[in-house]
């Protein structure tokens, strides 16, 4: 029932996106000599200087550029319980006159999007949230001075009309800080214990053949078996991974670490993590590379998932926006360079800083490398799990025709051609007023993630 509810759902935005494009065409051709880039949205706002005065406030589609640290809040998608990363924005631009309410609506009248989904604890050195925002000069500073110190608001860039932060992202690249020590070989890893662990230097081979096991993931593969809550006949499963790759090691006080960094056009809940978290089992031999032939099928295998601590998204990317429009001598691209200087000097005061300080007390790397062993590396033994999957084959034949053209993977070249497209596959876990949708369950539910193997189960 909620899957016939989810693709009605679906058709009908489809249907009312096509209705509003085809309405602006006919708006454009009735008025030849206003570009569509210089329609505007106007609106009175009672916390604006203009509005005190009985002025209306001029709007036009923005790209706001931020950078954050993710400790402290549950993600970046709004939320009525819990502190998010958009929730502090919103109280930003409430108190900037941007919006004049905090609701769901209010950010849908003002088409409010953002180019990626953090979950909860991880940063992000370089997001987009796109917007109508009215005319200010002062908006960039006056919305540092009301978000607080480690959420900072990089730039804010004029786009054009049908900018879509989610839909004109080309791909997103997701960085990992890990520390070398994961990378040791099985034989030296016996002579490590927690503070050892940290006089361990990685070695060249080490990262040649952790960047060996990761270019296993590039392309377009079934990713069911790296993410929960959906099955295995689910199309978004598929995923296509432009690079992943490891960095070469770099010391941070006398700690060394290295960097995983991934770049795809989306990602799913946990996938990045259970990636690296098979790649470090694989490296310290408790399986071997051929069970790349079985985590990519639809039945269920049993991997580990590596801790969130090193997580954090490097960047969204817009080149074929850029590409389009940077030249037409109006619009500026989106591009990360400029700020290169000021992401850096953040990205070690509020990221990596806290990452190895957490990383040193509570030695959660360490710790996970220890349960590697717990994990069967094959076919989990669940009949109804089985069951389910033969249910679902049966409603997916189906439906195939109508499935392929809805969920299909959209091919890179494509990506970002349409500005008021969305042309990546995306978790779809927000209410009707674009809030995401957060049960007690899951902010309570224990991570570990370590099942038992069955002699451990028999005792």
């Amino acid at each position: 029932m909620r899957e016939s509810f989810n693709f009605f759902k679906k058709a009908f935005r489809t249907i009312m996106s096509v209705l509003e494009s085809t309405e602006i065409k006919l708006e454009t051709a009735i008025s030849p000599k206003v570009k569509a880039d210089d329609l505007c949205v106007t609106t009175t706002n009672t916390n604006t200087d203009a509005a005190r005065s009985g002025g209306r406030l001029r709007r036009k589609k923005c790209a706001i550029l931020m950078m954050y640290s993710g400790w402290g809040f549950y993600g970046m998608q709004r939320c009525p319980v819990f502190p998010t990363i958009e929730g502090e924005l919103s109280k930003a631009l409430f108190a900037c006159g941007q919006l004049e309410s905090l609701t769901g609506e209010e950010h849908k009248k003002f088409h409010f999007q953002r180019a990626s989904k953090t979950d909860k604890s991880v940063s992000a050195l370089g997001q987009v949230c796109s917007m109508l925002l009215g005319e200010n000069n002062d908006l960039i500073s006056k919305l540092n001075d009301a978000l607080p110190e480690n959420i900072r608001i990089l730039d804010i860039i004029r786009t054009t009309r049908c900018f879509s932060a989610k839909g004109s992202c080309s791909h997103r690249v997701y960085d990992y800080l890990l520390p070398t020590f994961a990378l040791s070989p099985s034989s030296f890893s016996t002579s490590l214990n927690d503070s050892s662990c940290w006089n361990y230097r990685v070695t060249a081979e080490q990262i040649t053949r952790a960047n060996h096991l990761l270019g296993r993931y590039q392309g377009t593969h079934n990713f069911y078996n790296f993410t929960s809550g959906r099955l295995a006949t689910d199309k978004s499963c598929n995923r296509f991974i432009i690079s992943a790759e490891c960095m070469p090691a770099f010391l941070l006080g006398e700690h060394e670490y290295t960097l995983i960094r991934i770049t795809g056009q989306s990602f799913m809940l946990h996938q990045i993590r259970k990636m690296i978290g098979l790649m470090l089992a694989i490296l310290k031999d408790y399986t071997q590379e051929d069970i790349f032939d079985l985590v990519f099928q639809r039945e269920r295998v049993d991997i580990p998932k590596a801790p969130g601590l090193g997580l954090m998204l490097n960047q969204v990317d817009f080149s074929q926006y850029n590409q389009k429009y940077q030249n037409d001598g109006i619009h500026d691209p989106i591009d990360w360079s400029k700020y290169e200087e000021r992401r850096d000097k953040f990205k070690l005061q509020y990221v990596y800083e806290h990452i190895d300080r957490v990383e040193t007390e509570e030695k959660s790397m360490y710790e996970w490398l220890l349960t590697l062993n717990n994990h069967t590396y094959t076919y989990r033994d669940s009949s109804e799990h089985t069951a389910t999957i033969n249910n679902n084959n049966n409603i997916n034949n189906n439906n195939a025709e109508t499935l392929e053209t809805s969920e299909s993977i959209v091919p890179l070249d494509d990506v970002g051609n349409a500005d008021d497209k969305s042309t990546h596959i995306d978790d779809d876990d927000d209410d009707d007023n674009g809030n995401v949708v957060t049960t007690t369950d899951d902010v309570i539910k224990d991570d570990s993630d370590i099942p038992l193997k069955r002699e451990r189960l028999a005792l």
